[in-house]
């Protein structure tokens, strides 16, 4: 098998610092499970970032994956393409990804891309909405200042995590996976996971998602000993949940910086030592105003 770019390698991990359009590093039906979060189109600029992390990177002129967000679907097409050779019949792919907002204009990015994705040999399998509860982009304040149809915007606090299958039926394992406690029954056990998000500036990268996310994903969708990829290593919380939970990481990534963060963040403990446990509550309508809707 051909070695390029080959970046740092060490026990039960490999890291690439070269494009993911080509996984050549990666045998056919050899990967178990793929968990990344693909750069988002015109939302963050990697370079700005990289070179000063306190300079403003949120608008970007970044264009790594596709000067327009055609170009970036289609890139992501190729991916994931890829990802698919080297996934083994019945492995899965989760991809984190949200709507992008770019410029006062909405992009339904996880749709588009599960459209792109059904035209090609992955199977959609399920999607898991990851409620971030304590961050998000804020846009209500639209809606307070003209309490009027049309003016009403959502605060953006939620992200897909969507699960494709290579081939017809999953691969079911053999080993434990998650225990039946009272985070599984209240959480995990539904399509809307509660999960706080890492905080500002706590890691040298733009967008980590949290240990927790990668928790769930490892132990639901893989076994000791598998071999997991993620094609946009970033700061490298894929390979930290692999490793530690007795997996095999490879990591592909075309910014140094970023691929020498996740090396020396491996072995680092988990940061948040709690759950966010959803609780509903009835509340009384104190108002006629909100009974309007009832009216005949």
């Amino acid at each position: 098998m051909p070695q390029k770019h080959m970046s740092i390698e060490g026990e039960n991990y490999r890291f690439y610092n070269t494009s993911c359009l080509d996984l050549s590093e990666c045998e056919d039906n050899s990967i178990a499970l793929t968990i990344t979060s693909p750069p988002y189109w015109n939302a963050i600029d990697y370079d700005t970032h990289t070179n000063d992390n306190k300079a403003w990177y949120r608008e970007r002129n970044y264009d790594g994956l596709g000067k327009t967000y055609e170009d970036w679907l289609d890139t992501l097409k190729q991916v994931f393409s890829e990802v698919h050779r080297t996934t083994i019949d019945g492995g899965f792919c989760a991809i984190v990804i949200g709507t992008i907002l770019h410029k006062g204009k909405h992009y339904p990015a996880p749709f588009d891309l599960t459209s792109q994705l059904s035209q090609t040999d992955w199977n959609f399998h399920q999607d898991i909405i990851w409620n971030k509860v304590t961050g998000g982009v804020r846009r209500a304040g639209s809606f307070i200042q003209h309490q009027k149809p049309g003016y009403y915007y959502p605060n953006i606090m939620t992200e897909y995590i969507l699960i494709f299958r290579k081939g017809n039926k999953p691969r079911y394992g053999s080993q434990p996976a998650l225990p039946i406690d009272d985070v599984f029954k209240r959480d995990i056990a539904n399509s809307i996971w509660h999960i706080a998000p890492v905080p500002p500036k706590t890691i040298d990268h733009p967008c980590p998602f949290p240990d927790e996310l990668v928790r769930r994903l490892v132990l639901l969708y893989s076994e000791r000993g598998d071999e997991i990829l993620d094609p946009f290593l970033g700061s490298g919380q894929t390979a930290r949940g692999a490793l530690r939970f007795k997996r095999k990481c490879v990591g592909y990534e075309i910014e140094s910086k970023y691929i020498e963060l996740a090396r020396q963040r491996l072995y680092e403990e988990p940061r948040r030592k709690y759950h966010l446990l959803p609780k509903v509550e009835k509340h009384a309508v104190e108002s006629e105003n909100q009974l309007v809707m009832f009216e005949s």
